[in-house]
């Protein structure tokens, strides 16, 4: 059965900038997720706000409605550090992946070559 791998230095490369290209697309989507999260956030805080300069609903109301928001506020807060994280810890898994298929490209390389040579020896 043939191997399905890629034989060619170009196709070694193709492959891996296709690899980079994906991980790269997941990194994107997940900052844009980050950055809309924090739009909401900061929408939620302004409705806190106005609710607390509210003066035609009871007191009570308004500071449940206060505190609620304070504390999911609170949480998204924390997601969204979580999520910031997240994209940090793979942006940093992503380069430790791509310094090992370019290692693992060159060791292919010198593999592919010394192939080379015998099969001419």
């Amino acid at each position: 059965m043939a191997c399905s791998l890629p034989h060619t230095d170009f196709e070694v490369e193709a492959l891996v900038q296709r690899l980079i290209n994906e991980d790269k697309g997941r990194q994107d989507a997940l900052l844009e997720l980050a950055f809309w999260f924090e739009d909401s956030c900061a929408v939620r805080d302004d409705l806190r706000k106005a609710y607390e300069k509210c003066n035609d609903i009871p007191r009570e109301s308004c500071a449940l409605i206060g505190t609620f928001l304070k504390e999911s506020s609170k949480n998204d807060h924390k997601l969204h550090l979580s999520m910031y994280g997240k994209a940090s810890w793979l942006e940093k898994h992503i380069e430790k992946e791509l310094h090992q298929l370019c290692m693992d490209q060159e060791a292919l390389r010198e593999m592919l070559e010394e192939e080379a040579m015998n099969k001419k020896a």
